[in-house]
Formats: structure tokens, sequence, C-alpha cells
């Protein structure tokens, strides 16, 4: 019996292989990735949960006007997602992957069938092609459930035959802690401050990483355990000292398509 850990090393090491397209011969003799140096830093900036509703749209897109973010995950079977997808036409620096969501919404699925998992997983991603016109460009899924042990491998196949980075299962780590209820509906709003926001940025590693956020405007319907926090995140996030730091700490703000022209894929990492 393999333990937990063991078996999402296992699946991330698959995830070297089959999630990212493969090393040119020239490349793969070389220390950095085109275009990126050995210890610079990359950052992508992605909200979560945009197609939610109207309120969190409209917090999405400011934090991408006036703020640092520079990609967003859309939510394609809930009520502001046609609206999110005529939006982000009008934003074309601002990438647009999947956020899979099984536990929203009028339309539940059974997180112990895996039937209906897969089903509505391609479901999901016949639905963003045909809202944005093109594949998402990275995919992850509303409260991580693609982490899940007997989850993960669906996705793995599907972002496999896409060559789509999954969330944890690419060279991209990761950045979670700008959240504010890590203790369920007890909000502690230190971890969404400017100051705390600025010090992820300072302790940024090296390489590719990705810091999540749940920016949000006035009144966001779809999830009243995590409503009003929303705009305290959009305000953080659109705080001016924050493109000044990641100026001054040379963090280079990209997004998830800047990544694929970047990347040389070498390994896949997940974290825990």
């Amino acid at each position: 019996m393999l333990s937990r850990r063991q078996l999402l090393t296992q699946l991330s090491a698959a995830a070297a292989i089959t999630l990212l397209w493969p090393r040119t011969p020239a490349a793969s003799d070389a220390t950095d990735s085109p275009g990126v140096t050995h210890h610079e830093r990359c950052l992508i900036v992605n909200a979560d949960d945009f197609g939610g509703d109207e309120g969190t749209n409209r917090g999405v897109i400011v934090a991408h006007e006036r703020g640092i973010v520079t990609s967003a995950s859309l939510m394609v079977n809930m009520p502001g997602a046609k609206s999110a997808a005529r939006l982000a036409r009008e934003y074309p620096n601002l990438s647009l992957g999947l956020h899979v969501n099984f536990s929203a919404g009028n339309r539940v699925i059974d997180l112990g069938d895996l039937r209906a998992q897969r089903q509505e997983l391609e479901r999901q991603c016949s639905m963003f092609t045909d809202m944005i016109g093109e594949i998402p460009t990275h995919i992850d899924s509303h409260h991580h459930v693609h982490r899940k042990v007997n989850i993960a491998p669906l996705f793995i196949d599907l972002c496999r035959q896409y060559r789509i980075p999954l969330r944890g299962f690419s060279e991209v780590i990761y950045v979670g802690g700008f959240y504010a209820q890590w203790e369920y509906r007890k909000t502690d709003l230190r971890h969404i401050s400017p100051d705390y926001l600025l010090s992820l940025l300072r302790n940024l590693a090296p390489g590719f990483s990705e810091l999540g956020c749940h920016p949000g405007d006035q009144n966001v319907y779809f999830d009243p355990v995590y409503d009003w926090q929303r705009r305290i995140e959009l305000e953080s996030l659109t705080d001016p000292r924050l493109r000044t730091a990641a100026t001054r700490e040379r963090i280079r703000l990209i997004n998830y398509r800047d990544y694929r022209r970047l990347v040389t894929p070498v390994t896949a990492r997940v974290t825990e």
C-alpha cells in the first residue's frame, strides 16, 4: 500500500513525462529556460472562480486592470460564465484557464463516482472550448478537488492529452498562502493584507510560481462563506506598492501563455 505522499510523488513523476511537451535537443543541454535566467523569479497571479457571478467577474477584471492579476480560471457551469467569457475577450493579456467545478452551483458531482467525474470533467473542458474558442491555458479546480488521490489521475490524463499545465503537477510552484479562511468560517484578514502579500513576493523562490487569489467586488452571491473577504483581497491585489515591490525584487509578472513560451520542461513538482 502506498502512502498519500508516495502516490502523489509517483503521480508528479508521471506528470513530468506526460503533461509537459518534450524538450528540444538544444534546450536539453542548456541550464536555463529560453528567455529565463537560472535565478530569475517568474510569477503568475491567478484569480480563481472567474464566472462564479457578476461580483466575482468585476473583482477579477479590476484586479487585472489595476493590480497584479495576470491570469484567471473560469468556472464554465456557473451563472456568470458567459459574462466572464465576454469580458476575457476584452483583456487579451489575461490568460484564461479552466476552474473545474464539481462542488458549487446546481450540478454537484459525487466525489466517489469516478465515472461521473470523468464525464463532467470532459463536459466542462468542451464547454470552455465552445465559450472561448481555444483550449484552456491551464487547469485547476474548485476546492482543489483535482489534488485528491482518487481524482488526480483523471485530470492528469486530460492534461496529458492536450499538454495543458495542471496546478500542482507542472514546474509552476503553487503559492496558496493568500487566503483568509484556513479554518472554516473563521476569517483572519492578516493573510490577505497588503503586507502579507508583499512578504509572499519577497520570499518567492526562483523559477516559475503561481499565486492563487479570489478577488471580488460587492455582492458575491455564489459563495456566502467567502464573500466580503474577496473585496479585501481585491484591495490588497491593487495596492500600488505591489508593482513597485515586484520591480524592486526583480520578479517578472507573467501569465500562462508567457509560461508556455518561456518554459523548458524538466520536472514536475507537487506541493502539499
